[in-house]
């Protein structure tokens, strides 16, 4: 239960920053272009920062192992993530694109990174990098696909939306990081230490962009809409805990519970602010697409505790907690 209620102040604490954004953009001390920014900042410094940092670690076979291991969950979480929302959301509705958009693609950088950095430390970040990896793929071949309404890309799309996942950000640091890991180089104080300033400016920034976000949106326009809490209730509640049930059971065959529990706080993370982009690039409707990020955001401060904690009860009736 430890690393639940640590989530649970940390989720709390993030409430906090996330309405002290809200409240400055509607002080007009941030505008638009400032939210811009400053989220600019985020995934394209401060992010990889961490990502990079996570790395700065002594190569061993079983943090190699887990690396595999925990590709191979964010792999399934995301297979299972879609399969969901093809079932849970009829095609041909109005805004099904959005609806299963939303319930697929979680905030895990903006959202996981600094909980999972708080609750389990830069080993945790480390394996939450699986997981990034596997959103990035997904969400810019499955989710352009489906955004943009087309049934199949042709092989020059295809290579474009590869070309823009290697090219990231986040996923140059993972391989940045992934040299120093296996060939154990490490920078100088000199350099290292500026980096884990910047790395600690995640949580605020990434908070304070959230909740102007919110504020530019709308705070009750995702509560407005019946259909939203049926999506979100899918996404933050329903399919994590089939998750939790599946994954859990693995660690009984070795698999480390803080691995698993990674994975489950990545898969539990509210809805991508990309859905907004995503919706705003493809002619969709990006004021619903804002409510699901404002509702989603909020209610993931109380869903992501509960699965932590669900996650720990059943590793407890298992015996492998």
């Amino acid at each position: 239960m430890d690393s639940a209620l640590i989530i649970a102040f940390q989720a709390a604490v993030m409430f906090i920053l996330l309405f002290v954004g809200y409240f400055l953009y509607k002080a007009k001390m941030m505008s638009d272009d400032t939210t811009r920014q400053i989220s600019s900042i985020v995934l394209t410094v401060v992010n990889p920062v961490i990502i990079f940092n996570s790395y700065m670690i002594d190569f061993n076979t079983e943090l190699l192992a887990g690396l595999g291991i925990a590709l191979l969950l964010s792999l399934a979480a995301h297979i299972v993530l879609i399969l969901a929302a093809n079932i849970a959301v009829r095609k041909g509705r109005a805004n099904y694109e959005i609806d299963r958009f939303a319930m697929i693609y979680c905030n895990c950088g903006f959202m996981g990174i600094p909980l999972i950095d708080a609750t389990f430390g830069s080993e945790g970040v480390f394996y939450l990098t699986s997981f990034i990896t596997m959103f990035n793929l997904f969400m810019w071949t499955h989710g352009t696909l489906l955004m943009s309404g087309q049934k199949t890309q042709s092989f020059r799309d295809t290579a474009k939306a590869f070309g823009k996942v290697l090219l990231s950000p986040a996923i140059l640091a993972i391989f940045i990081g992934l040299v120093f890991f296996f060939t154990g180089l490490r920078l100088p104080s000199i350099i290292t230490t500026p980096l884990e300033y910047i790395g600690s400016m995640n949580t605020p920034l990434a908070m304070l962009v959230s909740g102007a976000t919110i504020a530019k949106a709308g705070l009750l326009r995702g509560f407005k809409c019946g259909r939203n809490y049926y999506i979100q209730l899918m996404k933050l509640l329903v399919v994590p805990a089939v998750l939790t049930l599946a994954f859990v059971p693995l660690a009984k065959l070795g698999v480390p519970m803080m691995l698993i529990n990674t994975v489950l706080i990545a898969a539990a993370a509210p809805t991508a602010s990309a859905t907004i982009m995503f919706s705003y690039r493809h002619g969709r409707d990006e004021d619903y697409a804002s409510g699901h990020f404002a509702l989603s955001t909020i209610a993931s401060m109380l869903t992501m505790p509960l699965i932590l904690m669900l996650s720990a009860v059943y590793a407890g009736m298992l015996g492998v907690a």
